[in-house]
């Protein structure tokens, strides 16, 4: 029972912060053009 609640918590900590990563990382390509650009190989952001 104890090891059920402890892999639910983890797992649900682990989704969080896999959620914020992403956030992230979308928010610097956002504020970052250039860096879009050479992520996406220049299909998005000036060349």
């Amino acid at each position: 029972m104890a090891f059920w609640l402890v892999f639910s918590l983890v797992r649900k900590l682990f989704g969080l912060v896999l959620l914020a990563a992403l956030a992230v990382a979308a928010w610097v390509l956002w504020s970052n053009p250039h860096l879009l650009a050479w992520v996406t190989g220049g299909l998005f952001g000036p060349t």
